[in-house]
């Protein structure tokens, strides 16, 4: 693993957990990151903004998509 990868994944790790980008997330579920913007403003997706920008919990996305899953 390289140099820049470690510092960018340390970055993104705080209290042992990893937090994704808007980009990330839109990448992992296959959406627009307009779509994930829409949703974290609205509420419905679990994220933090730090300043301008919106950070996701990799854990608490897993629960979201899990509850999602059970609710059809």
């Amino acid at each position: 693993m390289g140099v820049r990868v470690c510092e960018a994944m340390a970055k993104r790790n705080v209290n042992g957990s990893t937090y994704l980008t808007v980009e990330e997330v839109a990448e992992r579920f296959g959406v627009n990151p307009t779509t994930i913007y829409r949703l974290a403003q609205a509420g419905k997706l679990p994220g933090i903004k730090v300043g301008k920008q919106w950070r996701f919990s990799v854990a608490r996305l897993d629960e979201w998509a899990a509850d999602r899953e059970r609710l059809g």
